[in-house]
C-alpha cells in the first residue's frame, strides 16, 4: 500500500473502521514508512487530547436566545415590507383625503346638531368602569447594568403569558447587529407582569426606552 492511499484512511484505521484487509495492509505500511507512522501518532494524540476534554454543556438559555435572534431578524425583514405597503397606502389615501374630510366634516355638524334633540342619560354616581385590559407591566430589569448605547433606543417587546419577552422591534434609535446583541442580553432578564384581558394572563406589547448608558469598567 502507498502513502497516498494509507493516508486517508488513518482515521477509520484508528476508529477500527477498516476491513481486516485493509488493516493489515495498514499496520504493514506503517512499520516500513517513518512519515505516515508519525503522522498516525500525532493523530492518535490529538485523538486522546480531544477525548480527555470531555462534551462542553449546552447553555441552559441557548433556546431562549435563538429564538429572541430570529424572530428580530424575522420582525427586521417584516418591517421592511410593510414599510413599502405603507408608502403605498398614504399615496392612495392622499389622493381621496379631501372629499372624505369634506363628508366627514358634513356628518359630524349634521349629528352635532341632531344630538341636542335627545335628552343625555343620568350616569350613576356609584359606577365603577370595568377594566376589560390591563397592558403588561415591568417587574425586573437589568438592562441598567448591561447596555452600552450612544443614544436612546425606543423598543416594541412581545410579551409572553409567562411574562417574559419572545421577541421585540426596534421602533427608533440605533440598529445594528452591536445593538440587537446588547438587546437580546438585556431583554432576556427582563420580567414583567404579563397582561390581563377579564382577569386571565394574555401576550401583550410593551414600550421599552433605553437611554444612554454607558458602563464603568
Amino acid at each position: 500500500m502507498k502513502c497516498t492511499e494509507a493516508r486517508p484512511l488513518f482515521s477509520s484505521y484508528l476508529d477500527r473502521a477498516v476491513t481486516g484487509a485493509e488493516m493489515h495492509e495498514i499496520s504493514n505500511h506503517l512499520e516500513g514508512c517513518e512519515t505516515c507512522r508519525s503522522e498516525y501518532v500525532s493523530l492518535e494524540q490529538t485523538r486522546s487530547i480531544l477525548a480527555a476534554l470531555g462534551r462542553k454543556q449546552t447553555p441552559a438559555d441557548l433556546a431562549r436566545k435563538i429564538k429572541i435572534a430570529v424572530a428580530s431578524e424575522r420582525s427586521r425583514k417584516w418591517s421592511t415590507v410593510f414599510s413599502g405597503y405603507s408608502v403605498r397606502f398614504q399615496n392612495s389615501v392622499n389622493a381621496v383625503m379631501v372629499p372624505a374630510t369634506a363628508g366627514v366634516l358634513s356628518a359630524l355638524l349634521f349629528f352635532a346638531a341632531l344630538i341636542g334633540f335627545f335628552p343625555v342619560p343620568a350616569v350613576a354616581g356609584d359606577d365603577v368602569p370595568t377594566m376589560l385590559y390591563v397592558p403588561p407591566r415591568l417587574e425586573m430589569s437589568v438592562a441598567d447594568t448591561e447596555l452600552d448605547i450612544d443614544s436612546p433606543v425606543v423598543v416594541e417587546a412581545y410579551v409572553g403569558v409567562n411574562g417574559l419577552v419572545e421577541a421585540y422591534r426596534v421602533l427608533s434609535g440605533p440598529d445594528d447587529a452591536q445593538v440587537h446583541m446588547q438587546l437580546n442580553r438585556a431583554l432576556l432578564f427582563t420580567v414583567f407582569a404579563p397582561a390581563q384581558s377579564f382577569g386571565r394572563a394574555v401576550p401583550g406589547k410593551a414600550i421599552m426606552t433605553f437611554s444612554h448608558i454607558r458602563v464603568r469598567g
